[in-house]
């Protein structure tokens, strides 16, 4: 009886092993929210606040709760952007939900990539979600969430897709490594700083990609030919705390919208081409203590 019991003993805890390391491995990338919202919009391409709250937000992971204070705030505020857009939420279903199911694998790949790069010990989950068609990504130290309904405006083919959510995919999972590593606390908010840090996100999502992005294929094209002009402007307003026309919003017109990105990865790279040490160049651009030493550092002064 005492061996049969210690056998019993010994087959739970395998199972509850195995159950550890399925559920660590399934949370590296959760499409629950997605489906979740695929199964309300197929009762209803027009759900009410009170379905929308007991069918999808009550019910979501914690994917919702990084997407909900800044981004889809409440079930009327998301009922609001489904009525006002439905087709960006249809072609967000019928598109971006079936590539994101298909790169699952890849996804994985892109995460461990990026993670081995930065050398974090920890990783974090992706939650592919649909949002209220105000944002691709929102990262906190906790993961990310990507917003289906946004990152599906450009993409016209499920391939397509699936590069677009890659992309957003490198570029996220490196601001919640930078905001396990930069100490808010003495972060003194500039343009500067702001441009490094999505310009650093772009820059090892090119590294691990091997390849531009989908997102930034215009300001990089632009960028390249106006190079000097931009820079021109740019230095003089960097250490302002003004981010309008550089980033998070409409540029200025007739220019594409987020050059500040595209800026700040040239200054990332300038710097860590120049780096001797490329793991210690690769840290302190994680952790960005002190802006304005990188851009020294980097000699970064296109003419």
């Amino acid at each position: 009886m005492k061996n049969n019991k210690q056998t019993m003993i010994f087959v739970a805890a395998v199972f509850i092993f195995i159950g550890q390391l399925s559920t660590t491995a399934a949370n590296e990338y959760i499409l629950d929210d997605a489906e979740r919202f695929s199964t309300l919009f197929s009762i209803t391409s027009l759900p009410t606040e009170k379905q929308i709250k007991a069918e999808y937000l009550t019910l979501g992971s914690k994917g919702i709760d990084i997407f909900t204070p800044h981004r889809i705030q409440n079930e009327k505020k998301l009922a609001l952007a489904i009525s006002a857009n439905p087709q960006a939420y249809k072609k967000g279903l019928e598109i971006c939900l079936p590539a994101a199911r298909n790169i699952t694998s890849e996804a994985k790949q892109v995460l461990k990539r990026v993670q081995e790069l930065l050398a974090q010990k920890h990783s974090a989950p992706t939650f592919i979600l649909f949002g209220a068609d105000n944002s691709g990504g929102t990262a906190t130290s906790e993961g990310f969430s990507l917003g289906l309904e946004v990152i599906c405006r450009l993409p016209e083919t499920e391939e397509e897709a699936e590069e677009e959510i890659l992309g957003f995919i490198a570029h996220e999972i490196v601001h919640v490594y930078q905001s396990r590593n930069i100490n808010v606390q003495t972060k003194n908010v500039t343009l500067l700083r702001q441009a490094l840090i999505e310009g650093f996100a772009d820059f090892v999502a090119n590294i691990v990609l091997g390849k531009i992005t989908q997102a930034e294929n215009e300001r990089h094209h632009y960028g390249l030919k106006n190079e000097a002009l931009i820079w021109s402007e740019f230095k003089d307003v960097m250490l302002g705390s003004e981010l309008k026309s550089w980033l998070y919003g409409p540029g200025i017109k007739g220019r594409p919208n987020d050059l500040g990105y595209w800026l700040g990865k040239r200054i990332v790279k300038a710097y860590y081409e120049k780096s001797d040490n490329k793991k210690q160049a690769l840290k302190k651009l994680l952790s960005l203590d002190d802006p304005e030493f990188i851009l020294r550092a980097s000699a970064y002064d296109p003419k």
